[in-house]
């Protein structure tokens, strides 16, 4: 067991390992263990914000649509008030006749009653 310390610390010397070198390595080390787990955590953030993303763009498709949708039936909502009111003009256009047929009749019958007077 001697032996192999010595054979180590034989090693150690020759190939210039140091406590500073050492102790400076498994800072080193430290710190590369420290990077790779910020690197995970910032791989992880990256990951939520694209499915933040994603989700946005399909809730934009989703509102466009409906917004289409809206448009559309607006826009039949507009051919309906449009033919309602050409309706409706007509049937005033219809009564307004009916009414003036009605008092020429009212005055020809009055002017015939008047010729038998």
């Amino acid at each position: 067991m001697m032996r192999l310390l010595e054979k180590c610390h034989e090693e150690r010397i020759r190939f210039g390992i140091t406590a500073e070198s050492q102790a400076a390595a498994s800072a080193a080390v430290a710190e590369a263990v420290r990077l790779d787990a910020e690197a995970d955590e910032a791989e992880e953030e990256a990951e939520a914000d694209e499915e933040a993303a994603a989700a946005a763009e399909a809730a934009r498709a989703a509102a466009a649509q409906a917004q289409a949708e809206i448009v559309a039936a607006l826009e039949k909502a507009n051919a309906a008030l449009a033919d309602a009111t050409a309706a409706a003009e007509a049937s005033a256009a219809v009564a307004a006749a009916s009414k003036a047929k009605a008092t020429a009749a009212r005055m020809a019958a009055d002017a015939a009653e008047q010729q038998r007077s």
